[in-house]
């Protein structure tokens, strides 16, 4: 069983349900009252962190089904099928002259279109990229994280075809720093990167066009720290502090690897972190979850109606974040083999001509190889 600073048999402070559902307001409000003393207070909408976020830019632009996401990106990979088609179509035409019919059978067998999985694959291992050098930078970590949104935004509108991952990686970075308020001017950042500024800035604005020029980016950092503060209120006595303080440390390790996933497509910010709390840390998040929606021991048997509807509230919201939390926990990670396989593929739909002088290469290397052979076979 994992370990946990989480103290059952310790009291613990009652407290209401969740404040994104309407609540009474205080005594103080009866002084509004104008005709009619017995009325009674009309209910409060407060607005919680999720209300705000679906009334973002980034909600309306970048929140998806799943379906509709497989879809976004199942038409980039028809348009990959089409123009790898239409390239190895077009150089046999071109170079038809020049090839050997091994050279032409071998480039169309072997530059077969990536998928839209394969797609995926390498555009999450590039952001990883973008995580590691941001770490080698010592970028904060919201900066960093905004690079890799900004990143895996642009490919989800653009194909892989027309811009190389790996051309991409420090022009996110550079409009990260600027939109999180990082000041860096492009001629320090060129050469912290060692690339020259011309690379960097050339695509900045086709960057922004694919961002529809939003920049504002919501990260469930600033919900970790919502939670560390409520769960220290509401487990207070319960908890260890130092325990938690480690809790909260590993959660938001979870976060930022959580980035290279789809859950910032799918869910709110909210909902991931407490996705997050819930991979950490299932008692402690369960107990707090408990104690904020329901206001009462989650095994009681014979419910009120009002208990009744926290309750359904409680196991609604819990069935999104174990949802959130399984699609968390999917990798799109390439092994090496499978990242070198699909990167070669895109490299030499590039530069065809590559893969030919690749062929020829070898074939030079085995002829020259086959007399040394033979050596070896007569002294045998």
């Amino acid at each position: 069983m994992k370990k946990t600073g989480f103290d059952q048999t310790a009291p613990t402070k009652r407290h209401a349900s969740l404040e994104m559902t309407e609540s009474t307001p205080s005594k103080d409000s009866s002084a509004l009252k104008t005709s009619n003393e017995n009325d009674e207070p009309q209910p409060v909408k407060r607005i919680s962190d999720d209300d705000l976020y679906r009334n973002s830019t980034q909600y309306r632009l970048w929140s998806f089904s799943k379906e509709s996401l497989q879809n976004k990106r199942k038409l980039l990979s028809a348009d990959i099928a089409a123009r790898f088609d239409s390239k190895i179509q077009s150089f046999i035409e071109k170079e038809g002259a020049q090839l050997s019919s091994d050279e032409i059978e071998g480039l169309q067998k072997e530059m077969v279109p990536i998928t839209a999985h394969e797609f995926l694959q390498i555009v999450t291992l590039y952001a990883q990229k973008v995580q590691l050098f941001g770490t080698k930078l010592k970028l904060p970590t919201e900066v960093t994280s905004t690079a890799v949104v900004f990143f895996k935004k642009y490919y989800l509108e653009n194909s892989v075809l027309d811009v190389h991952p790996k051309n991409m990686i420090f022009t996110c970075m550079f409009l990260a720093c600027k939109a999180e308020n990082y000041f860096i001017n492009i001629e320090s950042f060129a050469a912290k990167v060692k690339q020259p500024k011309e690379s960097i800035l050339m695509h900045e604005f086709p960057l922004l066009e694919s961002l529809k020029f939003t920049l504002m980016v919501h990260h469930p950092f600033k919900s970790l720290h919502g939670f560390f503060l409520d769960i220290q209120s509401i487990l207070y006595g319960k908890v260890d502090m130092q325990y938690l303080g480690t809790v909260y440390e590993k959660t938001k390790k979870i976060l930022v690897d959580s980035i290279l996933t789809d859950v910032a497509y799918l869910y709110t910010p909210p909902q991931i972190t407490l996705a997050a709390l819930l991979k950490e840390d299932e008692q402690l998040t369960l107990k707090y979850l408990e104690l904020k929606l329901l206001g009462f021991n989650i095994n009681k048997e014979v419910l009120n109606e009002a208990e009744q509807k926290r309750k359904e509230q409680h196991d609604k919201i819990l069935q999104t974040v174990r949802e959130c939390l399984r699609e968390m926990d999917v990798s799109y990670m390439p092994s090496r083999d499978e990242a070198w396989r699909i990167d070669a593929r895109i490299h030499y739909y590039l530069d065809p001509m590559a893969f030919i002088k690749r062929i020829r290469k070898q074939k030079e290397a085995q002829t020259s190889g086959e007399p040394a052979q033979k050596k070896v076979k007569v002294e045998q």
